[in-house]
């Protein structure tokens, strides 16, 4: 390795928790060392991140997860929101919208799907009282939490897109200008959500209470979710999709998640060297694998209920024809706004195991906030289509395509490594990345997640111009282009490549490690 990791990998006997703020991993690690369990770990961590880190993701956002329980199968978790049924193309059309807006009430049209997905794992799996799960998240909103300079920094980027909705800048530039970092940062009226969800259970975000005051907000903004739209909201148990990547039974989550590119990769990459390979000569099979994997992922994913994905998507025969006919298809240039999220996982020492992200995607979402909640809702349906030919368009009801991936790798049955990350459409070439780093390069879990990385910016509407490459990969490519993009230099252990957070089991005990470009931290006891 040409870098120097920033720690050593966490080792837990019994357990281990990474996720991306310290406070969620020591919630999460002490609901484990109450007797909880892993998802009851799982679910206090999501709480706490919707408080401690609600730029990233929130009561307002969707989620995704993996579960392996010890003797099952794998599980997978769609707890992503459907758009409003009463909106559709026309509806856009008529207001003299081109594509829809990125902020405000015309971009939050997506049903919040967090809260019900966390009712769904509890009751599937959860061995604790509900309630007692959120009782962390309530603490920290009501009395406060020191903000990071991570945080400060996301509200500093975001002022200029959200300062005009007046619910947000009342929470989070108070006395008009953003908090300091180290202030503590006290939010009311979220802990009072919370604590509806606690006494009445997360069916009153949906059903009940909540679900009114949610939605008399949101057409008090001007937005369109209906009580209809609210009642009529379900997670979806789905079978996760996966491969086999050198002996690894790979899975991911299936669409409307983008996990699916992941498999697709993984099949052109293992007929490759890499651990003989150079930097460069890596990342040039990374890059012309690339062009492939990424035009699937541009015409084939979004809600399997409108269009299905093709039967055999993940197997080895579908990616050999592919490798056989590299092409591109024009599009719009690429940028680079990775979004924001949150990744994590917990698991035990009896191969019990939850990678989970939740997000709202952009910064603040819609920086959209009903009266009185505190919540902040997503602007998920902004990635929608006004295109009617396109197969991500916007339709009654429909989930969009969703940057939002959690993977697990399974070795006879049992898990080996759990990992994700945020970073929005660049989630597939980080996942490529960690596993490559883990399987191919043989890496401890923190050092895979140190290794420096690269990116390729660009949603499924645009054409991907440059790879972008952290300084201690940068040093070692001796081109300025690769594959036909250009070679561009980012700071070390920058953003722009994402936070990631994993775990490795390892011959004793289980190991996990939280990325040094963010917040993150791993606890093993």
């Amino acid at each position: 390795m040409d870098f120097i990791p920033s720690r050593a990998p966490t080792v837990g006997m019994k357990a281990v928790i990474a996720t991306s703020h310290q406070l969620a991993s020591f919630s999460g690690a002490n609901i484990l060392k109450s007797g909880g369990n892993f998802v009851d770990a799982a679910i206090t961590a999501s709480a706490v991140l919707c408080v401690v880190q609600n730029n990233l993701c929130g009561l307002g956002g969707d989620m995704f997860a993996l579960v392996k329980m010890a003797g099952k199968k794998i599980e997978g978790v769609n707890g992503s929101g459907r758009a409003s049924s009463e909106i559709g193309i026309d509806w856009y059309r008529s207001k003299g919208y081109s594509e829809i807006p990125q902020r405000g009430p015309h971009s939050a049209i997506t049903v919040p799907g967090l809260v019900h997905a966390w009712g769904e794992l509890h009751r599937r799996y959860g061995s604790m009282e509900f309630k007692k799960l959120l009782e962390p998240a309530i603490r920290y909103a009501e009395a406060g939490v020191p903000l990071t300079p991570n945080y400060v920094e996301s509200i500093k980027r975001s002022r200029n897109s959200l300062e005009r909705f007046s619910g947000w800048a009342r929470i989070f530039l108070p006395g008009g200008n953003p908090p300091p970092a180290g202030s503590i940062f006290v939010q009311k009226e979220l802990a009072t959500s919370l604590k509806t969800i606690a006494d009445e259970g997360p069916d009153t975000m949906y059903t009940g209470t909540l679900a009114q005051r949610m939605v008399r907000g949101i057409r008090k903004e001007g937005g369109v979710l209906s009580e209809t739209d609210f009642a009529k909201h379900r997670t979806d148990w789905v079978q996760p999709l996966s491969t086999k990547y050198r002996g690894i039974d790979v899975y991911e989550t299936a669409p409307n998640s983008q996990g699916a590119t992941v498999l697709l990769w993984l099949n052109l990459l293992e007929e490759l060297n890499l651990s003989d390979m150079s930097p460069e000569e890596m990342l040039m099979k990374f890059a012309d694998t690339y062009k492939i994997v990424n035009e699937e992922r541009r015409n084939r994913i979004t809600d399997l209920d409108f269009h299905p994905l093709p039967p055999n998507f993940a197997s080895k025969s579908y990616a050999a024809r592919l490798a056989k006919e590299i092409k591109s298809t024009p599009g719009a240039p690429a940028s680079a706004d990775p979004g924001d999220t949150t990744y994590f996982s917990v698991a035990d020492s009896e191969g019990n195991c939850i990678s989970m992200i939740q997000s709202n995607y952009m910064g603040f979402g819609s920086g959209v906030v009903p009266e009185g909640t505190g919540i902040v809702l997503q602007n998920r349906g902004c990635y929608f289509s006004l295109d009617p030919n396109h197969h991500n368009r916007l339709e009654p009801s429909k989930r969009t395509f969703h940057t939002l991936c959690a993977c697990i790798g399974l070795v006879e049955e049992r898990p080996l490594f759990s990992i994700g990350e945020m970073g929005g459409d660049i989630q597939p070439q980080v996942h490529v990345q960690l596993i490559t780093n883990l399987v191919d390069r043989d890496m401890n879990i923190q050092a895979a997640i140190d290794s420096p990385r690269w990116c390729i910016p660009g949603t499924i509407y645009e054409s991907p111009k440059s790879i972008q490459c952290e300084e201690g990969l940068f040093q070692n490519i001796g081109k300025s282009r690769i594959s036909d993009l250009e070679v561009q230099k980012l700071q070390y252990w920058s953003s722009a490549t994402g936070h990631a957070q994993g775990v490795l089991y390892l011959k004793e005990g289980i190991s996990a490690g939280a990325d040094p470009r963010g917040d993150g931290a791993a606890v093993g006891f």
